[in-house]
């Protein structure tokens, strides 16, 4: 289910609080018609960026819904997130996008489309995108303890490294995570070739350990106390001053 709010009714939706009750109350309204497992998702932006455009992304279980029941489900969704006399007034009314199928492909996909990160670029709006940090978006809702339908293969499965993330574990390590809500330049993350596991999360590679084995000795040596080399070079001038005086007056008292 893919949820549109109207052009209007968007410079309310910059406030985090109301963007996060908007997907509670969707959340619950699909939990109260008998939906055990819920998950919604906000993106903020088109492809481009060009401007804000909020929609709810909606996975949830269920069947195939006949058209009148599926309306009847729009009607709901429509009259629960958006005020019918904001509705009425505008003139407008949410757009609901309805898809079903039971395909792990399509599934996948779908999984892919709504976990990607929309807000890309803190140039598109960067008041919003100050507004935003920290928030939470990934939500779940519902019962989510059934047997598994499918198993993720092949390149899939990245998304259970997603899914470990999602329970606090590190998906290599298996070790509880301690999150760090410092922000890192992306430039430092992006020189680690990450590996992106969807929801804007990324998987870093490990750190190199430092080099094992005995340490190879070197070639150099310790010179003795007295040794000419040990000395600085104003006092190897000196020496070497002393000396040739000491050899002048050698020589000079042999042929005298």
């Amino acid at each position: 289910i893919v949820i549109t709010f109207p052009l209007e009714v968007r410079p309310m939706m910059r406030d985090p609080q109301v963007l996060a009750l908007l997907r509670k109350k969707a959340r619950r309204l699909l939990r109260k018609r008998g939906y055990r497992m819920v998950f919604t998702r906000w993106h903020y932006f088109g492809e481009h960026g060009e401007k804000y455009h909020p929609h709810l992304n909606i996975l949830c279980d269920g069947g195939w819904l006949p058209e009148e029941q599926l309306a009847e489900l729009k009607d709901s969704i429509r009259r629960k997130l958006l005020p019918r006399s904001i509705a009425k007034g505008i003139g407008k009314d949410l757009e609901i996008q309805y898809r079903y199928s039971r395909s792990p492909k399509q599934i996948m996909h779908w999984i892919k489309y709504v976990t990607k990160a929309s807000f890309r670029d803190i140039t598109w709006d960067e008041p919003l995108a100050n507004a935003l940090y920290g928030f939470h978006n990934g939500c779940f809702a519902g019962t989510w303890d059934g047997s598994p339908k499918w198993k993720l293969t092949g390149t899939d499965k990245k998304f259970n490294a997603l899914l470990k993330v999602r329970e606090g574990i590190h998906p290599v390590s298996g070790k509880p995570i301690k999150w760090n809500k410092e922000p890192i330049p992306w430039a430092l993350v992006e020189a680690q070739n990450p590996v992106d596991i969807g929801s804007g999360y990324y998987l870093l590679p490990p750190i190199r350990p430092p080099p094992s084995g005995r340490r190879q000795p070197t070639n150099l040596i310790e010179l003795p106390d007295g040794d000419y080399r040990k000395h600085t070079n104003t006092v190897r001038r000196l020496i070497d001053r002393a000396k040739n005086v000491a050899s002048f007056r050698s020589d000079y008292e042999s042929y005298s």
